[in-house]
């Protein structure tokens, strides 16, 4: 970025403002918490969605101005926590297909549009240039949805890419206060992930009556009947695939950075992804681990090691249970024996079928062809909902044109990652990385630049990113130690600002 590289002395600041300005950001993020409360109490009727949906873009407009370290966490947190939301509203008032309430976190994840607009003379920055090719590419696909599957489809899966994508780069553009966004991200961390994994090992084993009459009315036999231990978990999402990534990206940053205390949160939330069953995340975890440990600071290689067997020999005596056992065992040897698994071949003939669309059609399906935007397709309008291959979906949706233009974004964005030297003395940075490329391992698997996943992905990137401009301005990501030296003892003589 071309600012970070000019940047000399920089005097990050958590909030802007004094405590009046955060206890306005406390006073509303206090009162949507009310909110949604007496909505999950059965307060408020048909009106809770719309109000929720208000509440929380007014939440997110205030944390966004007042205590912008806030934004980020309060975007997580409803992508994370909104689709358990959903299910009690359904459980009061009867299920909705397209439930209004989970346009909260699109919503709030838009409100990074106004940084881009904000900054805009600063968008001409290194970092920035691959997202030109993506947000065309994006552009394009819009335009196609809009004339194949109609206005209301295409918008609303416009807005799951846009936002997601907007708000890894909102993350960039703040690399000034970077270090107090790491803090309030890490924190909040801290306590969500120990509560998504508890609530998923609590969910497979009592399952509580709101996620069992949500499974039966939203008819998800895929992921098993609706019985306790008969089923994979997917917590407070809306099925195990999103979960088990935002439980990845939990696991990845608390194991990275090392923080006090973390060794039962993250027991719990290996568990819950265990009880997934989602074997691509088994996979990008391990792909994730590597990274940190190839990447990290040496000095934490060993200490690494430890915490994973400490780890394992909290998590062993619960997975030696009978119910535990035999569920997740027969999914783990499911992968020495591929050939013969149901969900593989069903994959396989999904990609066939979609590299024939592919072939035939190379403008693609535009955007609301798959994913959520197809509950809002015209009655009687055939519908495919996953491809299961991101690769091949994004060339199924974005045809030719816009799934090239993709590629092109994200090589660039790969590119732009491998020219950073400063992950080695970054504990974070490396947990950012880890994420990114451990969900590009599973790309093959199912989408990830779109929705709660896209804003994990995306996310990361753009704290990878930030975490390096930052470093940069500060003379860490200089190649040369001396230069680290003579930048360093430059900043501590020059006056403060």
């Amino acid at each position: 970025m071309d600012a970070a590289t000019t940047a000399r002395v920089v005097t990050p600041t958590a909030d802007r403002g004094g405590g009046t300005r955060m206890s306005a950001s406390t006073v509303t993020l206090i009162l949507f918490v009310a909110v949604t409360l007496f909505g999950v109490a059965g307060v408020g009727g048909r009106l809770f969605a719309p109000v929720f949906v208000g509440a929380a873009a007014v939440t997110g407009l205030i944390a966004y101005y007042r205590a912008p370290t806030r934004y980020p966490t309060f975007v997580y947190a409803l992508w994370f926590f909104t689709p358990w939301v959903r299910r009690m509203v359904d459980m009061q008032y009867g299920f909705q297909p397209a439930s209004f309430v989970l346009m909260a976190p699109v919503v709030v994840t838009l409100i990074a549009l106004l940084t881009l607009a904000y900054r805009a003379r600063e968008l001409r920055g290194a970092l920035m240039y691959p997202f030109v090719f993506t947000l065309v590419g994006v552009g394009y696909s819009y335009f196609v949805g809009v004339l194949k599957n109609g206005m209301l489809p295409a918008t609303y899966a416009l807005l799951t890419w846009i936002g997601p994508i907007a708000f890894g780069m909102h993350l960039i553009l703040n690399w000034r206060i970077f270090p107090a966004l790491r803090k309030s991200f890490l924190d909040f961390l801290q306590w969500a992930v120990p509560l998504l994994g508890a609530y998923g090992i609590y969910q497979v084993v009592a399952l509580p009556s709101w996620d069992r009459v949500w499974m039966i009315a939203a008819n998800l036999a895929s992921i098993g009947p609706p019985v306790p231990f008969g089923f994979r978990a997917f917590g407070t999402l809306n099925s195990p695939g999103p979960f088990s990534v935002v439980l990845l990206m939990g696991i990845l940053f608390l194991f990275g950075t090392a923080r006090r205390g973390m060794t039962l949160s993250l027991t719990l939330a290996f568990l819950a992804l265990l009880l997934t069953r989602v074997r691509s995340a088994w996979v990008a975890i391990a792909v994730g681990m590597f990274v940190i440990q190839i990447f990290g600071p040496l000095r934490r290689t060993l200490r690494n090691w430890v915490f994973v067997l400490l780890m394992a020999g909290i998590a062993l005596p619960v997975l030696s249970l009978d119910v535990f056992r035999e569920s997740i065992a027969a999914r783990l040897l499911s992968l020495t024996d591929l050939e013969d698994d149901n969900s593989v071949r069903t994959r396989i003939m999904l990609s066939q079928l979609a590299v024939q669309s592919i072939g035939a059609r190379a403008e693609g399906e535009g955007l609301g062809g798959t994913g959520g935007g197809t509950k809002l397709l015209a009655s009687g309008v055939e519908k495919q909902v996953s491809i299961d291959n991101g690769l091949l979906e994004v060339f199924y949706v974005m045809g030719w044109p816009g799934g090239c233009l993709i590629m092109l974004g994200l090589i660039g964005q790969l590119l732009t990652l491998t020219r950073f030297r400063d992950f080695r003395g970054d504990p974070f940075s490396t947990s950012a990385l880890a994420t990114v490329w451990s969900l590009l391992a599973v790309l093959l698997i199912g989408d990830i630049f779109s929705g709660s996943t896209g804003a994990v992905f995306w996310g990361a990137y753009g704290f990878a990113c930030s975490a390096h401009a930052y470093n940069y301005s500060i003379g860490r990501g200089l190649r040369s130690q001396r230069l680290v030296r003579e930048f360093g003892a430059e900043i501590s003589s020059a006056p403060s600002v």
